[in-house]
């Protein structure tokens, strides 16, 4: 009951928090409007701050505005949180130190909702930039040089369209790969979701590589179109087969009798409930020409060493975003090194190497900051 007692501990805190950020807008209003009433500002505040709850337990996440404004909401509080919570302390060394450098509460907090928004304008502006990261690489198998592209965690669906999708395919194109590699989150969890699925099937046929694509799916690759109904794949996978990518779910494929790429399905698929569904990294390789390179995409990074234990020589994931926006990356560092990993870029074991992307897109708010949208390009050598 670990976790029941670590989710209990993440509402207090959170209620924590809400309430300290609570208390220095009101001082703040009422600054302006000394008679503004409490008993009307803490149901509204506490309304705003659980709003995310409220429409997904409501199901309102139809209303357009009201889905962005949830989104925009936790980063927004995070940050003004952040920024008031580090003035508060430099006020208070300042006042001990310092006496002629008194900084006012209202000037404290007008700053920190000031820097909480520029902190909202940078991360959305930043989340839709994407780069390019390289990597070299060396494998200690027989085989052909190649360039790979590794690009996961796009979410197609209601918020990234086909000109973030345009944008990334550019980037991939530019540093013309052999062999696209895409380790899950293609999706963000219905095909109809997709404003125009032609122009997206356009966009996605762009994609150059003379090895081919091959796909894994993630836990958001599902289809369904309520939440009443039991998620699938085969639209998915029928979709990017259109495309020209081969979705690999639990499979291995020998390209040109000269290495494997294999896909594995996700361990948490959203509505699929397969967790104890899919085969082990043994199973995949147990009937493999060792001695030909491996190549496994599994979205979620937390199987590392069992898959170099299976013979894998680079392992290839997304999902983390790299936490997306700060102070979350600092969480999924230490959840996926606990879990034998990384949250982002190279791992090295003892006789594989693998490599977690941020992904090239978002999931909920589009906003990064201390991390980025990307596009991984891998220039490896065998030897």
């Amino acid at each position: 009951m670990k976790w029941l007692f670590r989710f209990k501990v993440f509402l207090l805190t959170c209620l924590a928090l809400n309430i300290y950020n609570g208390i220095k807008v009101l001082n703040f209003v009422r600054h302006f409007m000394p008679a503004f009433n409490s008993y009307v500002f803490w149901p509204l505040h506490f309304i705003l701050c659980y709003l995310f709850v409220l429409v997904m337990l409501l199901r309102l996440g139809f209303i357009k505005p009201l889905r962005w404004f949830c989104m925009y909401s936790l980063p927004f509080y995070t940050y003004f949180f952040l920024f008031q919570f580090s003035l508060d302390v430099l006020m208070r060394l300042s006042g001990l130190l310092f006496s002629f450098m008194q900084i006012s509460p209202v000037t404290a907090t007008g700053a920190s909702l000031c820097l909480a928004t520029l902190a909202i304008i940078y991360g959305t502006f930043n989340a839709r930039q994407i780069k390019t990261v390289h990597y070299d690489l060396q494998l200690k198998k027989q085989g052909r040089d190649m360039r790979l592209a590794l690009v996961s965690d796009m979410h197609i669906g209601a918020i990234v369209g086909h000109k973030w999708v345009r944008d990334i395919t550019d980037a991939i194109n530019k540093a013309k790969p052999d062999i696209i590699i895409m380790a899950g989150d293609i999706f963000d969890n219905s095909i109809d979701a997709i404003k125009n699925p032609e122009l997206m099937l356009s966009e996605l046929k762009r994609m150059e590589a003379d090895i081919g694509i091959f796909a894994c799916p993630g836990n958001h690759d599902v289809d369904r179109a309520s939440l009443e109904e039991k998620s699938s794949t085969e639209r998915i996978s029928s979709f990017l087969e259109k495309a020209g990518i081969k979705l690999l779910q639990d499979e291995a494929k020998l390209i040109a009798d000269s290495f494997y790429v294999i896909g594995r399905k996700d361990t948490r698929p959203i509505g699929i409930g397969q967790k104890h569904e899919r085969k082990t990294a043994g199973e995949l390789t147990e009937n493999l020409d060792k001695n030909k390179p491996i190549i496994f995409m599994d979205h979620q990074p937390i199987d590392f060493p069992k898959i170099e234990e299976a013979g894998a020589d680079l392992i290839l994931s997304g999902h983390t975003h790299k936490g997306q926006f700060f102070p979350a990356n600092i969480a999924t560092k230490r959840i996926f090194k606990k879990a034998g990993a990384v949250h982002y870029g190279l791992w090295k074991g003892k006789t594989a190497q693998g490599l977690v992307t941020s992904g090239a897109a978002v999931w909920g708010p589009v906003f990064r900051i201390l991390s980025n949208s990307e596009v991984a390009i891998l220039d490896i050598k065998f030897t």
